[in-house]
């Protein structure tokens, strides 16, 4: 019988379920996995999954929130770094953000898929924290357009075309491939200085 884990001060079971419903959501697909599953998956309860969660869409809104919430918290600040030039804080925000993307890549492999399963409102607010983040490298590649660093013919067309390329890399990513992910992630940095500084 499961036992009830959410008196265990030491263990925060609302991130532990998570966890287990991303895998899950990912390994069976959002509408294959039930509820009992989710409990099973962190060893608690189905009643002690409903005291943190009302049902499995909250579940998968919370976790595709959190990877947004996160990703953003580590990448924005980078691109809005004024002690480094725009060149910098693009290419480190571009190693940053394939690096996180493979790190979760449990989390976004079907992210298309689960937005059919949300609400507008969560949609919505997932999209705002995209454009956040899509916004605050559009700002500092038109820095770089100013200061001379860069050479865009389209603003925005680029900004979206850095983001499609570097989000592409968890589609093809295996860490039994023959380069490292360092030789990655360098690689991607070096086509996306190209992209901003053709000549």
């Amino acid at each position: 019988m499961a036992r009830n884990r959410s008196l265990d001060g030491d263990v925060n079971v609302a991130e532990e379920i998570l966890d287990g419903a991303m895998r899950l959501f990912n390994e069976l697909g959002y509408d294959a996995t039930s509820i009992r599953d989710l409990a099973e998956a962190s060893g608690i309860s189905s009643s002690t999954l409903y005291h943190h969660y009302k049902n499995k869409q909250e579940i998968l809104y919370t976790g595709l929130r959190r990877f947004m919430e996160n990703f953003n918290k580590v990448i924005i600040p980078v691109l809005q770094n004024l002690d480094e030039s725009p060149t910098e804080r693009v290419m480190h925000a571009s190693r940053l953000h394939i690096e996180l993307s493979i790190e979760r890549a449990m989390e976004l492999r079907h992210v298309r898929q689960f937005k059919a399963s949300l609400t507008e409102q969560q949609l919505q607010d997932l999209l705002d924290m995209q454009w956040d983040y899509q916004g605050a490298l559009k700002d500092v590649i038109k820095i770089g357009c100013a200061s001379g660093e860069f050479t865009v013919a389209d603003l925005g067309l680029t900004t979206m075309a850095i983001m499609d390329m570097l989000n592409g890399v968890r589609g093809w990513y295996s860490s039994l491939g023959p380069m490292s992910m360092d030789e990655i992630t360098n690689y991607y940095a070096g086509l996306v200085r190209k992209t901003l500084s053709p000549a």
